[in-house]
């Protein structure tokens, strides 16, 4: 299959979009709930379990939680306190919900700056959202090796986000829909604003 000029800037694009929203996505659940993670009572008996730090991979958890990702728990030892399929921001409620906004937001974001530095003509819908998809290029590939990348082994087995779930919709759902959603919306914005510019007697 031969693969167009436009075609590759546009893919090329979106795999930089798909990477940039999925590292914003973790960084800005770190700063918004590390305070959190290191008060909780649970938290602190896993870092003595584990002798070392666990504050990265547990926030790396709670960013899989955000995109309906379950964790799952081997039930041994301490981990028998969790669910077998555990979701961090459910368990804990209150402003932790927030967090499902998160990648939804960055990945709206990202799909309308993809969409609005590839396509120099916005006139179809179609291909603004089927150019806002090409996030998923990026972010697909971060999300499957994130499951290894925040796994936490204590001992007989590693507590790690579900790797078929990471698939469907940490890596494919979410980039395709909302990053359809983001093309979309740049591609209407865009429109509004050329239209704008044309009716405006001072352009003239």
């Amino acid at each position: 299959m031969i693969v167009d000029d436009e075609s590759k800037v546009m893919i090329g694009r979106g795999t930089l979009g798909g990477a940039f929203a999925w590292i914003a996505g973790y960084l800005f659940t770190y700063v918004t709930a590390i305070g959190d993670v290191t008060s909780d009572e649970k938290f602190e008996a896993l870092e003595l379990a584990a002798n070392e730090s666990l504050s990265v991979e547990m926030i790396g958890m709670l960013f899989y939680n955000a995109h309906r990702v379950t964790i799952d728990v081997p039930q041994y030892s301490i981990l028998q306190a969790l669910d077998p399929n555990h979701n961090f921001i459910s368990a804990q409620g209150g402003s932790t919900t927030l967090l499902y906004g998160v990648p939804i937001v960055t990945l709206l974001f990202a799909g309308a700056l993809v969409t609005i530095y590839t396509r120099h003509d916005l006139e179809s819908t179609t291909d603004a959202a089927l150019t806002g998809t090409t996030v998923m290029v990026g972010y697909l590939p971060l999300a499957v090796l994130g499951t290894t990348v925040f796994a936490i082994d204590l001992g007989d087995g590693a507590m790690q986000p579900d790797l078929l779930l990471t698939i469907g919709f940490a890596g494919t759902f979410y980039p395709l829909i909302f990053g359809a959603i983001g093309g979309i919306a740049a591609s209407i914005v865009t429109r509004a604003s050329h239209e704008g510019s044309v009716f405006d007697p001072d352009s003239t």
